[in-house]
Protein backbone atom coordinates (compact mmCIF):
# COMPACT_ATOMS: atom_id res chain seq x y z
CA UNK A 1 0.00 0.00 0.00
CA UNK A 2 1.37 3.40 -0.62
CA UNK A 3 1.99 5.73 1.70
CA UNK A 4 -0.47 8.77 1.95
CA UNK A 5 -1.10 11.86 4.28
CA UNK A 6 -4.53 11.63 5.77
CA UNK A 7 -5.03 15.14 3.72
CA UNK A 8 -4.14 13.07 0.21
CA UNK A 9 -6.48 10.75 1.25
CA UNK A 10 -9.39 12.73 2.77
CA UNK A 11 -9.04 15.86 0.76
CA UNK A 12 -7.31 15.32 -2.32
CA UNK A 13 -8.33 12.03 -3.51
CA UNK A 14 -12.53 12.65 -2.23
CA UNK A 15 -13.14 16.43 -3.53
CA UNK A 16 -10.78 15.76 -7.27
CA UNK A 17 -12.45 12.37 -8.02
CA UNK A 18 -10.92 12.29 -11.81
CA UNK A 19 -7.17 12.30 -10.06
CA UNK A 20 -6.47 8.52 -10.77
CA UNK A 21 -4.18 7.22 -7.86
CA UNK A 22 -2.49 5.73 -10.76
CA UNK A 23 -1.15 8.54 -12.53
CA UNK A 24 0.14 10.18 -8.74
CA UNK A 25 2.26 6.50 -9.03
CA UNK A 26 3.89 7.44 -12.07
CA UNK A 27 4.87 10.87 -11.16
CA UNK A 28 6.61 9.30 -8.70
CA UNK A 29 8.46 6.43 -11.02
CA UNK A 30 9.09 8.17 -13.90
CA UNK A 31 8.63 12.10 -13.28
CA UNK A 32 9.52 14.89 -15.82
CA UNK A 33 10.82 16.72 -13.26
CA UNK A 34 11.55 16.53 -9.75
CA UNK A 35 12.00 19.91 -7.55
CA UNK A 36 12.96 20.28 -4.32
CA UNK A 37 10.47 22.84 -2.39
CA UNK A 38 13.14 24.75 -0.39
CA UNK A 39 10.48 26.37 2.71
CA UNK A 40 9.62 22.45 3.81
CA UNK A 41 11.16 19.67 1.70
CA UNK A 42 8.31 18.36 -0.13
CA UNK A 43 9.51 16.85 -3.30
CA UNK A 44 7.01 18.03 -6.68
CA UNK A 45 7.17 15.46 -9.26
CA UNK A 46 5.34 16.06 -12.77
CA UNK A 47 4.03 13.99 -14.97
CA UNK A 48 1.90 14.08 -18.41
CA UNK A 49 -1.15 12.59 -18.15
CA UNK A 50 -2.67 12.45 -21.49
CA UNK A 51 -6.53 11.44 -20.52
CA UNK A 52 -6.57 14.85 -18.98
CA UNK A 53 -4.24 16.59 -21.57
CA UNK A 54 -2.50 18.13 -18.49
CA UNK A 55 0.21 18.03 -17.19
CA UNK A 56 0.20 16.28 -13.17
CA UNK A 57 1.64 17.59 -10.13
CA UNK A 58 2.27 15.40 -7.03
CA UNK A 59 3.89 16.22 -4.17
CA UNK A 60 5.12 13.56 -1.70
CA UNK A 61 6.41 14.83 1.65
CA UNK A 62 10.58 15.30 1.95
CA UNK A 63 11.18 11.25 2.17
CA UNK A 64 9.75 11.17 -1.89
CA UNK A 65 7.24 9.09 -1.38
CA UNK A 66 4.51 9.72 1.09
CA UNK A 67 1.71 10.82 -1.28
CA UNK A 68 0.42 14.47 -0.09
CA UNK A 69 -0.98 16.57 -2.58
CA UNK A 70 -2.10 15.79 -6.90
CA UNK A 71 -3.44 18.22 -9.35
CA UNK A 72 -3.36 19.31 -12.76
CA UNK A 73 -0.67 22.22 -12.84
CA UNK A 74 -1.64 24.44 -15.73
CA UNK A 75 1.61 26.87 -15.26
CA UNK A 76 3.72 24.27 -15.73
CA UNK A 77 6.21 24.88 -18.25
CA UNK A 78 8.56 21.31 -19.36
Amino acid sequence: MQPMTDYFRNDVLEKRPYIKLEWCLEALRNPLRREVQPEDGRIRHWVWVKEVDRYLRVVTLADGVTLHNAFPDRRFKP
